[in-house]
C-alpha cells in the first residue's frame, strides 16, 4: 500500500521520545532573586521528582551585581572549585534594562569576564544566563532618567535584550524566565509572581523559576511533576505548562549561541525496516542503541529488526564534552496508527475551535498538537475522563499524538481548527 504523506507524518510523531535521566552539576552565581524562596533547591526538588539529579553550590549575595561577582573571592574560587557542567550568571535585577550604551559599559564586560573564568577553569562548562523579569509596575525609581523602563513592558524588554545580547557575545545560553513571567502574567493574572515589594518573586515565581530552569538543563517539560512546593495543583500545572514550553516550543531561541547538544531523532517505518532521522544539535559523535543487541556510529542510520516485537531505541550525542540520551520506543509486527486507536481508551476530537479529549480510564499522558510542517503548535495534559481547550491556533489540519507519562504511546491521529 503507498505510504501517503499524512501517514508518514503520523508515525513520527506516534513514536516521539524522551530524555534519560540525567545528572548535571550547577554553580548559582547571583543575588537574591536566585536566593528567595531557595531556586536551586525547589530546581533540585523539582528535578528529582522527574528521575534527574541535581547537584549545586552557590554564591548569592544580595543586591549583587556582575562587576562585584568579577572581583570577589567567594564567587572566584567557586568558579575554579570543580569542572561545572553548568555556570548560571545573573546581573543585579536593574542594571540590564538600562539605556544600551549603559549597559554595554557597566554590565557586558564583567558578563565576559566571568564567563572566561568559566571556561578558564573547564573549557566544557556552559554558561547560562539568567533572564529576569520586569518589576511588577516598572522601575519608578529610575523612571525619570529612562522613561523605557517606566512600566513592566518596557523594562522587561530591555532585560530580554540585554541578556540575549550577552548570550550571543559570549557563545552562552539564556534561562528565558522573564519570558515565562511575561505568558503567565497575560494568561493568568490571578498568579501572582512577585513578594510584596513588587520585584522579587512570591513562591510561584520561583517555582516558575524552577520550571524553565528544569526544561532549559533537561531538556524535557516539567509538565506532571509530582514536586508542588507546596502550591495548589491547578496553580503547579498552569505554571509547568507554561515554564517548560517556553524553552521546548523555542529551544534554538535560548540555546543557539552555547555549546549545549540537545539529542534528539524521528524515524520512518516501513514493516520491519526503520530509517532514522538525527536531529541532535552541537553534537560531533553519536552513538545508537537499537533494543536488539545491535548498534551504530552513524549519523542518519538505517535499522532492520529480525524479528517482531517492541524495542527501545537510544541515541547517544555527544560534543566531546558533555552528551545527551533520547529514547523512543518502536514496535514491529503491528504498528500502525489504527493499531494504536483501535481500543479507543483515548478520544481526540474538535469542535467549535475547541480541543476535546474522553479519557474514560483517567489515564495520565501529554497531548502534543503539531501543525502541518510538523511544528509544535501546543501541549495539553491529560488526567481527568474530559477535557477541553480553546484552540488559539489558525484555522487548518494538525496532528496530534498522545504519550503516557511512562513514554508509551497511547494516540495518534489529526483534526481540523
Amino acid at each position: 500500500m503507498k505510504r501517503t504523506p499524512v501517514y508518514i507524518l503520523l508515525c513520527l510523531l506516534l513514536f516521539a521520545g524522551s530524555a534519560f535521566a540525567t545528572k548535571r552539576k550547577v554553580l548559582f552565581i547571583g543575588n537574591s532573586y536566585m536566593y528567595t524562596n531557595d531556586l536551586p533547591g525547589v530546581l533540585q526538588q523539582l528535578a528529582a521528582s522527574m528521575g534527574d539529579t541535581l547537584e549545586y553550590d552557590q554564591n548569592t549575595v544580595g543586591g549583587q551585581t556582575l562587576e562585584g561577582h568579577s572581583t570577589d573571592n567567594t564567587t572566584i574560587s567557586k568558579i575554579f572549585s570543580q569542572p561545572w557542567d553548568i555556570v548560571v550568571l545573573q546581573e543585579q535585577s536593574q542594571r540590564p534594562a538600562f539605556p544600551p550604551a549603559q549597559v554595554a559599559s557597566d554590565t557586558y564586560p564583567f558578563a565576559h569576564k566571568l564567563d572566561s573564568m568559566v571556561k578558564a577553569n573547564n573549557a566544557c562548562s556552559e554558561t547560562f544566563f539568567f533572564m529576569t523579569w520586569g518589576y511588577q509596575n516598572g522601575d519608578a525609581s529610575n523612571c525619570n532618567f529612562y522613561p523605557v523602563i517606566c512600566t513592566y513592558a518596557g523594562m522587561q524588554q530591555r532585560l530580554r535584550e540585554s541578556y540575549m545580547q550577552m548570550a550571543q557575545d559570549n557563545n552562552a545560553s539564556v534561562f528565558p524566565v522573564g519570558v515565562a513571567w511575561k505568558k503567565v502574567r497575560d494568561s493568568f493574572p490571578a498568579i501572582n509572581l512577585y513578594n510584596p515589594d513588587q520585584s522579587h518573586p512570591s513562591l510561584e515565581g520561583t517555582y516558575l523559576a524552577a520550571c524553565v530552569y528544569y526544561a532549559s538543563i533537561y531538556h524535557k517539560s516539567p509538565l506532571n511533576s509530582t514536586y508542588t512546593a507546596g502550591l495548589n495543583a491547578a496553580t503547579t500545572q498552569n505554571l509547568q505548562r507554561i515554564g517548560g514550553n517556553t524553552v521546548l516550543d523555542s529551544m534554538e531561541q535560548w540555546q543557539q549561541h552555547g555549546n549545549y547538544p540537545l539529542a534528539r531523532f524521528t524515524q520512518q517505518q516501513q514493516g520491519s525496516t526503520v530509517n532514522f532521522t538525527n536531529q541532535s544539535l552541537r553534537a560531533t559523535t553519536w552513538l545508537w542503541s537499537f533494543g536488539d543487541n545491535a548498534t551504530s556510529m552513524l549519523q542518519n542510520p538505517t535499522h532492520t529488526y529480525a524479528s517482531n516485537g517492541t524495542f527501545e531505541v537510544a541515541l547517544n550525542a555527544n560534543n566531546g564534552c558533555v552528551s545527551e540520551s533520547y529514547k523512543t520506543t518502536i514496535t514491529t509486527g503491528s504498528t500502525s496508527v489504527a493499531e494504536l486507536n483501535k481500543d479507543k481508551n483515548i478520544i481526540v476530537s474538535s469542535y467549535n475551535h475547541y480541543l476535546r479529549v474522553s479519557n474514560p480510564q483517567q489515564q495520565k499522558a501529554t497531548l502534543v498538537l503539531f501543525n502541518a510542517a510538523g511544528q509544535i503548535a501546543g501541549r495539553y495534559e491529560i488526567n481527568a475522563s474530559t477535557h477541553s481547550w480553546p484552540l488559539s491556533t489558525a484555522v487548518g489540519i494538525y496532528y496530534y499524538r498522545v504519550i503516557g507519562n511512562d513514554g508509551t504511546p497511547l494516540a495518534a491521529g489529526s483534526l481540523v481548527n
